[in-house]
């Protein structure tokens, strides 16, 4: 493993020598591939778009860092900006010198990368609906070929673009990426597509599987603290080996992730189930009003509120329980807030006009 260890930093060290007038680049695409980006804004614009598809979104997204956090339990993946400065492979004057950034300091362990899967599954299952849509409209043959070459392309292109961010900015090994992509990311998204149950679950599965992913996640880590397996040794390397203390954020924890997952599959069954959502599409159907203006003011009422929500509301970090029990509950507001607060206060608001919208 020390072999296999050495060349990743050496690829980091290569990226970071050779490409730091693309720090910037990297630093946004590693930022806008996190997974918080799919709960505060693709769902939100893809369920006021596509609903079913949003919904199998939300459940790829959060079963997939679920797979993800349980594989980084069991793998015990060492992480280079750590390992780098214990590992005895380098003496004094070979070991290479890399960079850190705010974005570096994850305290979970590094196998496999939780951007890089996360953002396998999600873009896969955007891409593949996407593709759906455009080819339902496509009659010619070799028009729908070059379609096909032309998104899955763009497609690779990102998650190309994804796994370098993260080998730049010394937060994974490039070994660890190219796992989180395939199998790992494309398997979950893959199979959860042919899954057709996730489209007409009633409240008590979505209380049934998030109480099954939180207590399953618990119990594995509860099982290995009782042989002497502490699962947040991590936490502690990060602590000792990032630069600047305020980097390392108790966000980017294992609990954190879990109880954030938990949470927003919480949220959506809640919110598909709720009788302000049930309200809101009865008088939708009743006026007719489901077209572009309707879902365009939906789109931009959820993510004005949704980024004020996230501004305002932000949990204690040095708070341990309470901490990741606000984390459930802000990320429950998420799906909840898009799926059924909002429609009904958007169709409240425009049903005192009377106005049919086109």
């Amino acid at each position: 493993m020390d072999l296999l260890h050495s060349s990743g930093v050496s690829s980091t060290h290569y990226l970071q020598t050779h490409f730091s007038q693309s720090q910037g680049y990297f630093l946004s695409v590693s930022m806008a591939t996190d997974i918080r980006n799919t709960f505060f804004l693709l769902f939100p614009i893809w369920f006021h778009v596509k609903q079913a598809e949003a919904i199998k979104l939300l459940w790829v997204a959060v079963v997939g860092d679920w797979i993800n956090l349980m594989l980084k339990w069991l793998l015990f993946g060492e992480r280079p900006y750590w390992w780098v400065h214990e590992t005895g492979y380098y003496d004094n004057s070979s070991q290479p010198l890399i960079a850190q950034f705010p974005m570096t300091c994850e305290t979970g362990p590094g196998s496999p990368s939780g951007h890089a899967m996360g953002a396998a599954a999600v873009y896969y299952t955007m891409m593949s609906s996407l593709l759906a849509t455009v080819l339902k409209k496509e009659g010619h043959q070799i028009r729908k070929w070059c379609v096909r070459v032309s998104l899955w392309t763009l497609f690779w292109c990102v998650q190309l673009c994804v796994c370098l961010s993260r080998v730049f900015v010394a937060a994974h090994f490039p070994h660890q990426v190219i796992t989180g992509v395939f199998p790992s990311g494309i398997l979950v998204a893959e199979s959860l597509s042919r899954t057709q149950k996730i489209y007409n679950a009633d409240l008590r599965s979505y209380l049934l599987t998030s109480l099954l992913l939180l207590s399953l996640a618990l119990l594995l880590y509860l099982c290995l603290q009782l042989v002497g397996v502490d699962l947040l040794w991590s936490v502690e390397k990060a602590r000792c080996w990032c630069h600047r203390a305020e980097w390392v954020s108790v966000d980017t924890s294992p609990l954190a992730s879990l109880f954030r997952n938990t949470g927003a599959l919480l949220g959506l069954g809640l919110g598909l189930h709720s009788p302000l959502r049930a309200h809101s599409k009865a008088v939708v159907a009743s006026r007719g009003a489901e077209g572009a203006v309707y879902r365009s003011i939906c789109v931009s009422a959820t993510l004005v509120l949704l980024q004020l929500f996230d501004s305002a509301f932000m949990p204690p970090v040095h708070s341990g329980a309470l901490f990741y029990l606000l984390s459930l509950c802000k990320s429950a507001m998420v799906p909840l807030a898009t799926v059924a607060i909002v429609p009904y206060c958007v169709t409240a608001a425009l049903g005192y006009r009377g106005e049919k919208l086109l």
